[in-house]
């Protein structure tokens, strides 16, 4: 079924709504963008047109909570070879779109990142030596590189990967950002690339700003709030919850 026509309806109107709420979930916990505003808005306005629209509103979304800050220099040498291993991921995983078992790709990435987010919520997270990082960082961040260049989907493993280091909350949700938005932008620059934007969809990206900005200020509000332990769980359990769906996907192609 082709998607219907953007236009300033009641559909459009849920869509910016679907898209507060989305943002309000990624700025508490710092994923769970596209993860809820995706499928709630292919309801709503077509599977392709919610994707291509929904690339825009996660860049943006992704500067807003950069600008925020949160992140040291010392962190960036830490997870810099994980930002690097996110972009060349993505590069492949977009080349790779169409020719890899899609099905397959989202039960391997389901599994390991339900079997992560399982071992955390019983306190039995594996930990990292500085040199074990040094592998493990470009070896995750190369991983939800391909799996976001072909599915869209970063969050799973880098979220996993980076809650088992114990990193500060507010460290989190900048570093988990930075590699969203990195393979985000490229992800937005590769469609572009293919012509899937036109002025007026990019007229109706720019529309969902104003609730990005709204929601993202209210997950602000609510992770300035959260304790620690508090935090950690329910990140856990929103990786818990995504891995379900992946290994569900998979099941189901």
């Amino acid at each position: 079924m082709a998607d219907p026509t953007l236009a300033p309806n009641a559909a459009f109107a849920l869509v910016l709504l679907v898209v507060t709420f989305a943002s309000a979930v990624k700025g508490a916990l710092g994923f769970g963008f596209p993860l809820i505003a995706v499928p709630l808005s292919a309801n709503l306005i077509g599977t392709r047109t919610a994707v291509v629209l929904i690339a825009v509103s996660v860049v943006f979304s992704n500067f807003l909570i950069l600008l925020r800050g949160g992140g040291t220099a010392a962190e960036l040498r830490r997870f810099a070879g994980m930002l690097i291993g996110v972009i060349v991921g993505t590069v492949i995983g977009a080349q790779l779109l169409g020719r890899l078992d899609l099905g397959a790709v989202s039960m391997i990435v389901g599994i390991t990142a339900l079997l992560v987010a399982g071992l955390g919520l019983v306190n039995r997270t594996p930990s990292f030596s500085p040199g074990a990082e040094q592998v493990a960082g470009p070896a995750v961040g190369l991983s939800a590189g391909v799996m976001g260049g072909i599915t869209g989907i970063f969050a799973p493993l880098i979220a996993a990967y980076m809650q088992s280091l114990k990193v500060e909350k507010r460290a989190f949700v900048f570093w988990l950002t930075a590699a969203f938005f990195l393979g985000g932008a490229v992800q937005v620059i590769s469609y572009y690339g293919l012509g899937l934007y036109n002025k007026t969809l990019l007229l109706y990206a720019a529309a969902t700003f104003v609730p990005v900005v709204v929601g993202t200020r209210i997950g602000f509000w609510i992770q300035d709030r959260l304790p620690w332990e508090l935090f950690r769980r329910l990140v856990l359990l929103l990786v818990l919850a995504v891995s379900l769906r992946l290994i569900w996907s998979g099941v189901g192609r």
